[in-house]
């Protein structure tokens, strides 16, 4: 933690500083929006070729029309550009409602886009000829009623508010219901409202406590925290929340302290403690819930500092920049202080999750169930739980991610031939030691954090158990195996009988022999056949062992400073 670091996280959020971010993202908006929304263009030439035919619908007819509110700003200052933009986004919502939606096959309502849109209209309402005010109007009531319907009007069919509760993603009602609450509060429709608060009335109640709100559950409630879904949830709750002047602060606060208690110094989500996703870092819904503490102040001031992240605005998309203005509007300011991923210690949920800090090292733990392996083997969006540890450093950055895939056991901690999930719930004692039971045996993980961190893994089976650590290296970088120079090139390769791996930041050395293999390809719900782009693959360290094994990881004389 530098100097500047500290000063940052005591300054927490202030008016200028969330002043000149919102500028930056207006800014950035307009020749994204223009370029994205160009005339001729469509759901299938304005996407990426790989990404899925209805990835590309939603994100043409709704995630990326969410500009809109950011662009009514500039419309509203007299922007002419922003204006005719702001007016072709609505006439695609039209063209999607009445045409195109049934014309392609699809059903999705737009559930991320009507606030943003709603927004819009609150914005230019004044500015408007009374007959656009009527055409608009009459669209976001159209819009909102397709979504009710879309969504049952927010009644569930189990009373469990997880996946289960709609047959779809919470968090995808979550961003309905706010879209819809907003609506009725403009247009005067009561009942948007009352059906909108009570959906997230009752959400709220069945949250779990820990601070998180489940995607794929169970009764027994074993499916853990998601740190890509419970943002979208937990945000969208909040704002509703926050509209009718009831939010439980500390409950919505306590969403926030465990997102950034699964970040390392780096403001890395650490996709081991995911149930469902592999997380990068912070995203923009759910920031105001950092907002309501102190930490979670400092954190902003950190995480979205334009001199430590200078791509933040310039690179976000059109959907990303909206959200983090709508965020940042709705945000409460004040000083803030050193957040949790700056603090040594260690913090863990009731279930067998957790994570230590301890002399530059974040390591995460878990001996979580694969639940999905049971709930949605075969759903693209709901990736398997395999992966026991996460392990980082200040200086060294991110080692072993604890990336998750699909029906790909290669990626798992530990295996014994295809036993390589986690079929029950595990433990996780007061030493931060992690018990997983397989089908067939169990297995112990625990990390010890000196200048060096040690893991040590061990099974109760007679038989060979093989570790298995994907290590966060992807294509082109340099490394040395056992002390000779390998080309991670897009060539397959795989180097026996290893002890020792290193780059220029870290070195890990294995107790049994290894194999070092080159490469591994994740697993991309929302690509084309799940392909994934080169960039993307990862080595992994396979060791073959009897009863126990270590990893021993150590920063290099340059990253230990």
């Amino acid at each position: 933690m530098t100097e500047q670091d500290q000063n940052w996280f005591q300054e927490g959020l202030t008016d200028s500083f969330v002043e000149d971010l919102k500028q930056r993202i207006e800014a950035a908006i307009l020749p994204g929006a223009e370029k994205y929304f160009e005339e001729g263009g469509n759901a299938y030439t304005q996407n990426s070729p790989d990404l899925k035919r209805a990835e590309m619908a939603v994100n043409y007819f709704d995630y990326q029309p969410c500009a809109v509110s950011v662009l009514a700003v500039l419309a509203a200052k007299g922007n002419r550009s922003a204006e005719m933009i702001v007016r072709r986004i609505f006439d695609n919502v039209s063209y999607y409602l009445e045409e195109w939606r049934s014309q392609e096959g699809f059903t999705t309502s737009l559930r991320r886009s009507q606030l943003h849109l709603v927004l819009a209209y609150e914005i230019l309402y004044d500015l408007l000829d009374s007959d656009i005010q009527t055409r608009w109007r009459a669209l976001l009531l159209r819009s909102a009623v397709d979504m009710l319907e879309h969504f049952d009007h927010f009644q569930e069919k189990l009373p469990a508010l997880d996946n289960r509760g709609f047959g779809t993603g919470i968090n995808h009602v979550a961003i309905a219901a706010e879209g819809i609450w907003r609506t009725g509060y403009v247009l005067d429709q009561p009942n948007f409202c009352e059906m909108a608060g009570g959906f997230i009335d009752r959400l709220i109640d069945y949250g779990h406590p820990d601070g998180y709100f489940e995607e794929h559950t169970n009764d027994e409630r074993e499916g853990g925290p998601s740190l890509v879904y419970t943002p979208l949830t937990a945000g969208c709750a909040y704002m509703v929340s926050r509209w009718r002047q009831v939010a439980d602060v500390d409950r919505f606060a306590r969403c926030g302290a465990l997102f950034r208690n699964f970040c390392d110094s780096h403001i890395r989500a650490m996709p081991f403690a995911d149930e469902r996703a592999n997380p990068h870092g912070l995203g923009p819904y759910g920031v105001a819930l950092h907002a309501l503490s102190l930490e979670g102040r400092g954190f902003l001031r950190k995480a979205l500092n334009p001199e430590d992240n200078p791509s933040l605005t310039s690179n976000g998309r059109l959907e990303y920049l909206s959200r983090l203005y709508f965020e940042l509007d709705n945000s409460e300011r004040g000083p803030g202080t050193t957040p949790e991923p700056w603090q040594d210690g260690s913090f863990r949920i009731t279930l067998p999750l957790g994570v230590q800090r301890a002399n530059g090292w974040h390591a995460g733990i878990s001996g979580m169930r694969a639940l999905n392996r049971t709930l949605s083997p075969d759903g693209d969006y709901a990736l398997d739980r395999q992966t026991l540890v996460y392990l980082s450093h200040d200086r060294a950055g991110t080692i072993v991610s604890g990336a998750k895939s699909k029906k790909n056991p290669d990626w798992s901690t530990i295996r014994i031939g295809e036993d390589a999930y986690p079929v029950r719930t595990g433990q996780l004692d007061e030493g931060f030691q992690a018990t997983a039971h397989y089908e067939a045996f169990n297995a112990t993980a625990s990390w010890t954090l000196d200048r060096d961190a040690e893991l040590a893994l061990s099974t109760d089976s007679d038989e060979p158990a093989t570790a298995q650590i994907v290590l966060e290296l992807c294509t082109g970088s340099s490394i040395e195996v056992d002390g000779k120079a390998i080309s991670l090139d897009d060539t397959q390769e795989t180097v026996e009988s290893v002890t020792t791996v290193s780059t220029s930041k870290w070195t890990v050395r294995c107790s049994e022999p290894a194999s070092f293999v080159w490469y591994l390809s994740p697993f991309d719900p929302y690509s084309e056949a799940n392909k994934s782009a080169p960039g993307s693959r990862r080595p992994v360290l396979r060791v073959p062992f009897y009863g126990s094994m270590s990893f021993t990881f150590s920063p290099s004389e340059s990253s230990d400073g």
